[in-house]
């Protein structure tokens, strides 16, 4: 894991011996399982630890330059596919609870597979789409959204709640307005590698 280690040491992002094992074998079980089922077209070492790990953990930074503390939250990762960002930030953050809602049975079969392995007992694993999920959750991450009107729209019953909503995106910045909503966005150039990310958070106003 010295891709990941590198650049989380260059980031200020810190994983623990066990932490960084957990990715070890959270790499080699997608290595395994991609093959069978399409769940990423990036399969080396590399691009898994630098694209999908670290990628998924610059949330974290992003949380923190928003003022959002993530410790003791109660979280939900909508479209999980294979993990993404849901099992990093809950390798990281072992203080809170993360909810992995995906509709794809053998994803979901993965997903379950990957919590056993990596004995996460803060993560569970629920196969529907995300409109028919109901909950009281602190935080939405989704990633590698290209609309987040969308995004909102399938979410809508649980931002109503007051439930904050946080985008993966990627180099380019979001020039839109979404009525109803506050939207904040996060830029990051994150140190050791060449891509920009932009951050959204996204509340419903009062």
């Amino acid at each position: 894991m010295e891709r990941l280690r590198e650049l989380c040491h260059l980031n200020g992002i810190e994983l623990t011996e066990e932490e960084l094992k957990k990715f070890e074998v959270y790499r080699e079980l997608l290595k395994k399982w991609g093959k069978r089922i399409n769940l990423t077209s990036l399969l080396t070492d590399r691009e898994i630890e630098e694209k999908h790990f670290f990628d998924s953990l610059l949330g974290l930074l992003a949380f923190k330059k928003a003022g959002i503390e993530v410790n003791e939250k109660s979280f939900c990762d909508v479209g999980s596919g294979a993990g993404f960002p849901g099992i990093p930030l809950a390798i990281a953050v072992k203080s809170s609870v993360f909810t992995l809602v995906e509709p794809r049975k053998k994803r979901c079969v993965f997903l379950e597979e990957v919590k056993r392995q990596l004995k996460l007992k803060n993560v569970s694993v629920q196969c529907s789409r995300i409109e028919q999920v109901s909950g009281d959750f602190d935080i939405l991450t989704m990633r590698a959204v290209e609309d987040p009107e969308s995004a909102v729209g399938i979410t809508e019953h649980l931002l109503s709640k007051g439930t904050l909503l946080c985008i993966y995106r990627g180099k380019e910045p979001f020039k839109g307005e979404i009525p109803g909503y506050r939207v904040r966005e996060i830029e990051l150039e994150p140190k050791g590698v060449n891509f920009k990310r932009h951050f959204l958070f996204i509340e419903k106003e009062e």
